[in-house]
């Protein structure tokens, strides 16, 4: 599979060249780094800093965004637990996936991938941690309404398993100070 960022032609040329380069760099770089945090992710195979391309794997499986609608509440509460351990590994890792939604999470035989890694920082700040989840509650709540009061409650299990309570507690309460900001609205 390719990923190609295209030239943008209200950029200029040079500016836009430079940033498509650094942030096929950068793509590839946290790629590599989720692998290394232990959450499975696509091998890239090369990686075209010039052409601003990233030739990686295709990932042959369902993205969660299809898989979940019409799974029973076992296999929702398995597949979220799974997914937030693997949110607290990247976060463990120092990675804020930044884009964490179920359409960027692909299930391929019972393992769980992290695909788009575009948006992706590496930080350990509370906040940036709370963001990703927000994000992921966000997606949840208003895209997978039937299952997210199960979905949310296995993703944060998983992700405390991971993380320990005291983490855990800390960016939960992140996460709700975030919510009571103006710019978000309240999700239950």
């Amino acid at each position: 599979m390719f990923k190609i960022r295209k030239p943008l032609s209200y950029r200029l040329k040079v500016m836009d060249d430079a940033i498509r380069r650094q942030r096929t760099i950068h793509e590839a770089d946290m790629v590599h780094a989720a692998k290394a945090a232990g959450v499975a992710s696509p091998f890239l195979f090369d990686v075209d800093v010039p052409g601003a391309t990233l030739v990686m794997e295709y990932i042959d499986g369902q993205r969660v965004k299809d898989l979940v609608g019409s799974a029973p509440g076992a296999a929702v509460r398995a597949v979220f637990g799974e997914f937030g351990r693997s949110v607290a590994r990247l976060h463990i890792a120092g990675i804020m996936h930044g884009d964490l939604t179920t359409a960027n999470v692909v299930m391929r035989g019972g393992e769980l991938v992290f695909i788009d890694f575009g948006l992706s920082l590496r930080t350990t700040r509370l906040e940036d941690h709370a963001v990703d989840l927000r994000l992921i509650k966000e997606t949840l709540v208003g895209a997978h309404s039937q299952i997210a009061p199960r979905a949310l409650d296995a993703l944060f299990r998983g992700y405390a398993k991971e993380v320990g309570p005291a983490r855990s507690r800390a960016v939960l309460r992140q996460l709700q100070n975030i919510e009571r900001r103006g710019r978000y609205a309240r999700v239950a």
